[in-house]
């Protein structure tokens, strides 16, 4: 159990999970709008994520020099080679692709410094979050037909409204000055704001040519993981169950 402990933990820790998570978004993009896969893309994607979100997790201690880099090996040699992974994929994406991918890069390099606006927070990163799960994949079609714009618009509501959780566990090792959403309004509160959200997000899908019954089973999920979010909840309540909703959300797309 304890080897099992320290494989899911660096899973975790490596940011596996959420670039899994963050892959599943892009293939729900590709099956709902029935679009030819592209595989530079979602692999730019999964190991992009992978470097981004240990640059944010991480950027911090190795400034105040924190960081053990012979401790954390293995994390540094995984984000390294994935470092060259997204490169390698990179230069096969057409040049409008890249100036995207560079400009949300661009975003994340300097989400650290933004991150003290905490009540924008939630809102900046689910934006680079729908920008590159929704529009990038689209980027190449000529024209954006309603439903491209209907599934946009879900992203946004639906990945604000995953974020819940983390605005409420980290709540407790925020700072006070950052102003989140549960430090403003309150747990209670920030909670109904998030399963609100899913109204709108369910209420579009009634709107689109297909209508998918997954986006239904998503948004209830979702809200039974706000509702029972609480502050003694443990890391793995957001970081692996909560995480785990867009990888459900691909299955279900997929065999429903």
């Amino acid at each position: 159990m304890r080897i099992l402990k320290a494989i899911v933990d660096f899973y975790i820790q490596a940011s596996l999970h959420v670039a899994l998570a963050i892959y599943s978004l892009v293939r729900i993009t590709e099956l709902s709008l029935q679009l030819t896969p592209e595989f530079p893309i979602a692999n730019v994607v999964f190991f992009g994520t992978i470097v981004g979100y240990n640059f944010l997790k991480y950027f911090e201690s190795f400034q105040q020099g924190n960081f053990d880099i012979n401790k954390n090996r293995y994390l540094v040699g995984l984000t390294f080679l994935s470092l060259i992974a997204s490169i390698f994929y990179f230069l096969q994406l057409n040049n409008a692709t890249q100036i995207y991918f560079i400009k949300i890069g661009l975003i994340v390099a300097i989400y650290p410094f933004l991150r003290k606006f905490g009540f924008w927070k939630l809102f900046l990163v689910s934006f680079c979050v729908t920008a590159i799960t929704a529009y990038v994949p689209i980027i190449s079609h000529v024209s954006i037909s309603d439903d491209i714009k209907i599934v946009i618009m879900q992203r946004f509501l639906i990945v604000i409204s995953l974020m819940i959780p983390f605005e409420i566990l980290d709540s407790q090792t925020d700072d006070n000055l950052m102003k989140t959403l549960p430090q403003r309004f309150g747990i209670f509160k920030t909670k109904v704001f998030g399963i609100v959200l899913l109204f709108p997000f369910v209420l579009l899908e009634l709107f689109k040519e297909k209508i998918e019954i997954s986006s239904f089973i998503i948004a209830l999920v979702t809200a039974v993981f706000i509702g029972f979010t609480t502050l003694k909840r443990d890391n793995y309540y957001t970081s692996f169950w909560v995480e785990s909703v867009p990888i459900l959300w691909c299955f279900v797309l997929i065999y429903t």
